[in-house]
């Protein structure tokens, strides 16, 4: 699953694969092995350095930093719902959530504009941290239930989508 996520003003691109125990996670051209080690602890391997690491988990979704990122530890289909990007954090196709609570920087759309899949929606910041939340689908922004500063949550939805 290949992913792009805002960081510091620069596209990020990830990619995400579950091997038979752990996930191989690549972040730009740093690879990382993730593998959990009891319930909530991960060991992640970089360049031959391991570390602990423990995971959040919201919503039934389990999450880790890594080097100021934050990633959902899931692939597409382990839901039903998971869109690629910060947009696979909604639990919805029709609705838009923040990954975690915090503040919308920027909304990158209006009231009624077309959408399309992969398409950015929104950018929220989040543990000093930008997400850009991109559209699971093609689509019509039916409504945007929030404005650039306000504070979100993870149980409200940002922006309401019509799926085309």
């Amino acid at each position: 699953m290949i992913d792009q996520f805002l960081y510091q003003n620069n596209i990020i691109e990830t990619n995400t694969e579950l091997q038979a125990d752990y996930y191989e996670i690549t972040i730009g051209e740093n690879k990382y092995r993730i593998e959990e080690i009891c319930g909530g602890k991960y060991e992640v391997e970089f360049n031959g350095t391991k570390s602990t690491v423990c995971c959040v988990i919201k919503n039934n979704k389990s999450f880790i930093d890594i080097d100021g990122l934050l990633i959902e530890l899931g692939l597409p289909g382990d839901d039903g719902n998971n869109a690629g990007g910060a947009a696979g954090l909604v639990g919805e196709k029709d609705k838009i959530f923040a990954p975690m609570p915090g503040k919308i920087v920027k909304l990158l759309v209006k009231d009624g504009e077309k959408v399309k899949v992969k398409q950015p929606l929104v950018i929220v910041e989040a543990m000093k941290m930008e997400h850009q939340i991109n559209s699971p689908s093609d689509g019509k922004v039916k409504s945007i239930n929030f404005s650039d500063g306000d504070q979100v949550d993870t149980e409200t939805p940002i922006i309401e989508l019509d799926i085309e």
